[in-house]
């Protein structure tokens, strides 16, 4: 997470559009977090009104069986946002659509918390075959927010305690959910202050290199 990814396949979106190419975006409906029916940036979470310009109207959909039925006949590339949110049919509509001749270009996680492959929900495969069969996908590093290095894996934090109007965040269990969506302390704390809520998330997650990534809990094989 936060290695600019979105920001990428937003470029790589509006470029395809310069060159008079056909585009159709899509975003999972889970990822609310930003804006309801725009794929934004993470940096402009709370942009205001004046500012989501910056940004690209996207079909939300619920499962990825809705793709196929809304990419048009000219449409010549099909990006989606955080695909490793979508059921597994996405791999029959990359096939599909790849044999229609289209371009599928895909931002996503192709790893969990616990450095394992995303796995792919309600499903006992991972998202490493969307990988395999998308014609692009976005694979770029972060900044570990420890110390400063180049950032692969996603550290899930999740609360244990508030002290003095502060929370405390530990690391979360390898036996955890893997499949959750969240963003950064930071940006997190800083909208729940701003509206005055006195309540925090229940997990966030961070950006870290290998050697400052830790699973409690992690079996040995």
């Amino acid at each position: 997470m936060f290695s600019g990814k979105t920001e990428e396949l937003l470029r790589r979106v509006r470029r395809a559009k310069i060159a008079r190419r056909k585009v159709q975006l899509f975003k999972p409906a889970i990822d609310n977090r930003y804006h309801a029916t725009q794929v934004l940036p993470h940096f402009l979470a709370h942009a205001s009104d004046e500012k989501l310009q910056v940004g690209e109207v996207a079909h939300v959909v619920l499962q990825a069986r809705e793709i196929l039925s809304l990419v048009e006949p000219d449409t010549d590339l099909v990006a989606i946002e955080e695909a490793q949110f979508f059921d597994i049919f996405l791999t029959e509509a990359i096939r599909i659509l790849s044999r229609q001749g289209k371009d599928v270009l895909l931002s996503l996680l192709d790893q969990d918390y616990r450095r394992l492959p995303f796995p792919i929900p309600g499903s006992d495969r991972t998202v490493g075959e969307y990988l395999a069969m998308a014609h692009e996908s976005l694979k770029l590093s972060a900044i570990c927010v420890v110390c400063g290095a180049e950032a692969h894996h996603s550290q899930k934090l999740v609360l244990k305690a508030v002290h003095e109007g502060k929370p405390e965040y530990v690391p979360a269990s390898y036996y955890g959910e893997t499949v959750t969506v969240g963003t950064s302390q930071d940006i997190l704390q800083e909208k729940l202050f701003a509206d005055n809520q006195p309540e925090f998330a229940q997990f966030v997650y961070e950006a870290r290199c290998r050697n400052c990534h830790t699973v409690p809990d992690e079996p040995e094989s």
